[in-house]
């Protein structure tokens, strides 16, 4: 997968976090932003189908075993 650059501006106390954390793991910046990026996007999908399944048609267990031919 290629890869490009992006830029973003973040506050001191977030950016001397992050450096801490790529210390401690001995990540760079880049690593750890990209994995961060990833698993929110991850949730926010997950969300994006739960909340769309909320709206689906609901059969009750009779209506199920009907539409099943059980």
């Amino acid at each position: 997968m290629s890869k490009r650059n992006i830029s973003a501006t973040v506050s001191e106390d977030l950016l001397e976090r992050l450096d801490a954390l790529a210390k401690e793991t001995e990540r760079n910046r880049s690593w750890l932003v990209s994995k961060a990026i990833e698993a929110y996007l991850e949730e926010l999908e997950d969300f994006q189908i739960a909340k769309e399944r909320l709206h689906e048609e609901r059969l009750s267990p009779s209506e199920m075993r009907k539409k099943l031919g059980v």
